[in-house]
């Protein structure tokens, strides 16, 4: 096997020659296509989570019978619906092309979220939160493993932020239409997503809006990077692999601390309407939260590009914003009612930091089924998370809520333990890879455009921290 490998480097070694302004020219395509599919989908998801948020300030709780305990568990239940789905999802993502099982899964979340409006009590709330989460829980996954097909590690911290940033830019579009219309069915429509199937080709080797030549290019470049396709196999090696990988845990913690504090999204129109702003001041003073988290992603995706290895240390300085923001929740007297606004702005922002997670995955994540289960246990976790919060957020902890806030300020520090621990082990394993190889320069070679090799395997891999 090893012969076998280092005789398909040397083939492509002799054979690679890109030109890096028909590089260039070949990413600025698949940029226009492949970004604006996912950053559009990605804005709907969390339009999506937001409206709960929305329709709890315009009476929600009141029109549907709800207690503040059902509330918190309708909130729940969407992610006890995802945490179902990601089993399954899992399997299919391995087994299926990538791209049209995400497009179905689209069109049967966008059915499931028009079931909503028709939801007349806690039960049928219930029960449609439910769905509406299994409906969506392979979508952010399957975003992570497009990246990487699409994308070399290099590319992969600005491709995220652009559809993870659509968290901010939801939040400031869902304000400003709860403003003007003063009532929260939010719906998304099938056909708003079903192009997702008819756009978005399944990889580089078969992208419509490129001619062979750039197909090809495009092909290559990722064979450079040492990156794997997209395959319809389910491989147990790599399956055994994933779930006895400690980083796997190391991503799952990371989703896990991540998702604990983001009940302040769901919650944050309470607290601001609590300190005495009407329900529509609440939507417009809400409104720079969504601009916080945008700028935050993006300053995570800007900044490893001038300093080299450095998205941990961003990913650090992204959890610290929010944690400060937990911290003036708590601290603030009540009467600095603008205070405790800022403060949501900045505890809100768990979108940024979730990014900086999911592009280390991308980028450290090789094989196609380790990448479909290690993303289905991160965001397994994720879902755990998502539910245990906002139990922690109950309505007679209004409108401090100081358990949720506590808990978001311990959850935040162990993020922040987690990323600099992600530094020091990535760099012991790679100067000990240094060490086997006798090679610190992994820029050169390349492996099989067909190759299906994990980061384990793979012994000129390095990580990217």
């Amino acid at each position: 096997m090893q012969c076998v490998e280092q005789t398909e480097k040397l083939e492509l070694d002799r054979g690679l020659a890109i030109d890096p302004a028909e590089e260039k020219a070949v990413l600025r395509k698949i940029d226009r296509v492949i970004l604006p599919v996912m950053a559009l989908v990605y804005f709907f998801q969390y339009l999506d989570k937001q409206s709960i948020n929305y329709a709890a300030v315009f009476g929600l709780q009141e029109d549907l019978g709800l207690s503040g305990q059902e509330f918190s568990w309708a909130v729940s239940l969407f992610y006890f619906g995802q945490l179902c789905s990601e089993y399954p999802a899992a399997y299919l993502m391995s087994r299926l092309p990538i791209v049209s099982f995400v497009g179905v899964t689209i069109i049967i979340w966008g059915s499931a979220e028009m079931c909503l409006a028709a939801a007349k009590d806690f039960n049928s709330l219930a029960a449609a939160r439910f769905f509406l989460g299994f409906a969506e829980g392979a979508v952010a996954p399957s975003f992570m493993i497009i990246t990487s097909n699409w994308y070399k590690r290099s590319e992969h911290p600005l491709r995220v932020a652009t559809w993870v940033s659509m968290f901010g830019v939801s939040q400031i579009v869902g304000a400003l239409v709860m403003y003007g219309v003063g009532q929260a069915r939010l719906s998304i429509e099938p056909w708003r997503v079903s192009l997702f199937i008819g756009i978005m080709p399944r990889d580089c080797a078969t992208a419509w809006f490129l001619r062979e030549p750039e197909r090809k290019l495009a092909t290559e470049r990722l064979a450079l990077d040492r990156a794997t396709r997209d395959h319809t196999t389910f491989d147990k090696r790599q399956l055994k692999e994933a779930l006895t990988d400690p980083r796997t845990i190391h991503y799952a913690s990371m989703a896990l601390f991540i998702t604990i504090p983001t009940p302040i999204t769901k919650f944050s129109s309470l607290v601001i309407n609590g300190f005495g702003f009407s329900q529509l001041q609440t939507m417009l003073v809400g409104l720079p939260g969504g601009c916080v988290a945008f700028c935050l992603t993006w300053i995570g995706a800007l900044g490893p590009l001038y300093i080299r290895n450095s998205r941990c240390f961003f990913g650090v300085l992204l959890a610290a914003v929010p944690m400060l923001g937990s911290i003036l929740l708590l601290a603030l007297p009540a009467r600095m009612a603008w205070g405790i606004v800022g403060s949501t702005w900045l505890a809100g922002s768990s979108a940024p930091p979730l990014g900086q997670a999911v592009g280390l995955m991308a980028s450290n994540v090789k094989g196609n089924t380790k990448k479909s289960v290690v993303a289905a246990v991160f965001f397994v976790f994720y879902c755990v998370g998502c539910i245990v919060g906002p139990q922690l957020w109950q309505k007679q902890d209004a409108p401090r809520y100081t358990k949720g806030c506590i808990t978001s300020v311990t959850s935040w520090g162990l993020l922040i333990v987690s990323f600099l621990l992600y530094v020091v082990l990535g760099r012991r394993a790679n100067r000990t890879r240094d060490k086997l190889t006798g090679d610190t320069d992994v820029s050169s070679g390349a492996i099989s455009t067909d190759s299906d090799s994990t980061e384990l395997q793979d012994h000129a891999f390095r990580y990217t921290l």
